[in-house]
């Protein structure tokens, strides 16, 4: 299997161990009884945004990590301070990162028995692909996935560890669209390929429902007001053809020019969503309703009342069982 060059650069930084000219800081320590355990902390700080049309979300997350180095032991009392770069630490990377920016110094904590403790503050961006087929009824899995790059789940095991709090995310997030679930932090290992070599690391994870009441008063109610006013043309005598015809124009212009306006809040996406699927409905009865102006004005005068009582349950009825299917299928 033919790897991309992006593929390959992230296996050059993340399965080569570095090392450095002081061996202390550039070997791990290594435990007599297996792997190096890591005792690692997640904590969902804040959520401010959602952006599907970059397909990110910008999130705080603050982490901690803890191993024990016994080539660290001192008689010192109390807790020493060091650069994080003047002993041996995993090197964290976060996968899915896209502009974040670190709030905390580089430094760790260092206790007499060897035991290390290294805390950061991660806030920016981080990538997250979404399925939007049922936008804007849509719900998304949202993770920050960090790795210890050159090590092996054999090597090296990140524990969570939530002994410090009680949960792993802040009870309130500034945004205001979407609804935020439990933050779950768990061990997982990556790999570039599926089935490929892996390394250690640890994810968190939430889920996001998107709150509908943006869309229910930007989108639906005004798409409907349109929808609605298309069909003032079934009151109307079918000798104004004018006027009749003015206002099925003005209703399809506005309606198509108000789907280009909602479409810049998502990408691209080569397929349909729920809310395209129910602009395309209501396009389409609104077009029904031009077409039926221009058959009527051919008509006599009863075939063409005929044609309009008809008319005025019948495009209630059809918006209705699109609102229906919409919303359920």
């Amino acid at each position: 299997m033919k790897l991309s060059a992006l593929s390959l650069l992230w296996a050059s930084i993340l399965f080569i161990p570095t090392a450095g000219a002081d061996e202390f800081a550039g070997t791990p320590p290594r435990p007599d009884d297996g792997p190096l355990i890591i005792q690692g902390t997640l904590f969902l700080l804040d959520v401010s945004k959602i952006d599907g049309a970059d397909q990110s979300f910008t999130a705080d997350v603050f982490m901690l990590l803890q191993w024990r180095d016994a080539r660290l032991a001192s008689s010192a009392e109390g807790t020493r301070r060091a650069a994080l770069d003047s002993i041996w630490n995993p090197r964290v990377q976060i996968i899915n990162q896209r502009r974040i920016w670190k709030t905390f110094p580089e430094s760790v904590d260092i206790t007499p028995d060897g035991t290390v403790t290294y805390r950061q503050r991660f806030y920016g961006q981080f990538a997250s692909p979404l399925d939007l087929h049922d936008f804007p009824l849509d719900e998304h899995r949202f993770s920050v996935h960090l790795v210890v790059p050159g090590y092996a789940p054999e090597a090296i095991q990140i524990v969570p560890n939530n002994e410090d709090f009680e949960r792993f995310r802040s009870p309130e997030m500034t945004i205001t669209d979407w609804s935020v679930s439990e933050f779950d932090v768990q061990p997982t290992p990556w790999s570039i390929v599926p089935g490929g070599r892996q390394i250690a690391g640890l994810e968190g994870a939430f889920t996001a429902r998107r709150y509908l009441g943006f869309y229910i008063g930007k989108a639906f109610v005004s798409v409907a007001i349109i929808v609605f006013m298309s069909w003032v043309v079934f009151w109307l005598a079918a000798s104004n053809v004018g006027p009749r015809l003015s206002v099925s124009v003005t209703s399809m212009l506005t309606l198509i020019a108000y789907r280009f306006l909602l479409g810049q809040s998502l990408p691209p996406v080569s397929y349909l969503t729920r809310l395209d699927y129910f602009l395309l409905g209501t396009t389409i009865l609104v077009f029904i309703s031009l077409i039926q102006v221009a058959l009527t004005s051919s008509m006599t005068e009863e075939r063409a009342e005929s044609v309009n009582r008809h008319s005025r349950w019948l495009f209630p009825a059809a918006f209705l069982v699109l609102v229906g299917a919409s919303v359920w299928f």
